[in-house]
């Protein structure tokens, strides 16, 4: 018995150091499982957070006013995928209070992509890929970007001869998705005012058949105030009115078939300064016309 009773209890000993193994396996096996599930979590963590990131430059160049000749502005915006795969890119806008509808409704804002910052000038044509609207309905600039690429568009403002003063504060917004990964978008705010008052029509008044007269009111201004009249860029004559006689003249003389032409003609009234023109003070039209005789006259419209 006493042989028996050993062999037992040695037995019982090893299957109680079995089950001990099997235990430990189990709970090793279990905390390693553990371990390499938080460890997978926190990596895909990562990898979410930094696989789509996102930079913008600012577009500190349509921070400004309209103000004497200055009615338009211009100004680059480099977006930039900092993340580590490709993405898509997008943009929006919206006015913030504050903002005048009527204004931004007025101005229009014109966007193309240029290979560098340094191509966006006041002097730049508007390129190929061109985006248009107004701050009250602003175009979407999009495209896809690979990691660490960067793309400029060059954006453009201009107010019209219509356009109210006011204050416009738009937002532009910039986001960044790959899939259903996405970036914090960037806000990028402006404000701009327009200090211009709009044009008023210049009055046409017939002299006859052979010129016409272009009247304006310059109550607005200093009666010292100089205007010159022009068609685009180009000057009509070297005369200058005062606010004491506000008006002008227009015979064939003064707009020449060469380079004035044959249609109806526009013509703006300039506020002059130092030789120079500034402000658009009004805008009139005049017409030509040919009597029986193929003599060429300015009248109304």
């Amino acid at each position: 018995m006493t042989g028996r009773r050993a062999r037992a209890s040695a037995r019982r000993a090893t299957a109680a150091l079995v089950v001990g193994v099997i235990v430990g396996v189990v709970l090793a096996s279990g905390g390693a499982a553990a371990a390499l599930w938080t460890a997978n979590a926190t990596l895909t963590e990562q990898v979410r957070t930094g696989a789509v990131a996102l930079s913008a430059g600012t577009v500190d160049g349509l921070q400004a006013d309209y103000a004497g000749s200055t009615r338009s502005l211009t100004a680059p915006w480099t977006v930039t995928n900092s993340g580590t795969v490709q993405a898509t890119y997008s943009t929006g806008g919206v006015l913030s209070s504050g903002s005048s509808t009527e204004l931004a409704r007025s101005i229009a804002l014109v966007a193309w992509p240029v290979p560098a910052a340094s191509d966006c000038i006041a002097s730049a044509t508007v390129g190929s890929g061109r985006v248009e609207g107004t701050w009250a309905a602003v175009p979407n600039m999009t495209g896809t970007l690979a990691s660490k690429a960067s793309v400029t568009w060059c954006l453009r403002t201009s107010i019209a001869t219509s356009s109210p003063t006011g204050r416009v504060n738009p937002t532009l917004t910039v986001s960044l998705a790959a899939g259903s990964w996405t970036a914090t978008p960037l806000d990028r705010r402006i404000v701009q005012n327009n200090t211009i008052a709009p044009a008023q029509t210049a009055v046409c008044r017939p002299d006859g058949e052979a010129y016409a007269w272009l009247d304006f009111d310059p109550s607005s201004r200093a009666t010292a105030t100089r205007y010159a009249s022009y068609v685009g860029s180009t000057r009509v004559s070297t005369s200058e009115q005062t606010g004491d006689y506000p008006h002008f003249a227009f015979t064939r003389d003064t707009l020449p078939k060469d380079p004035f032409g044959d249609g109806p003609i526009t013509v703006d009234i300039r506020v002059v300064v130092d030789g120079q023109p500034t402000d658009l003070m009004a805008v009139g039209t005049l017409r030509v016309v040919y009597d029986q005789y193929g003599t060429r006259n300015i009248q109304c419209p």
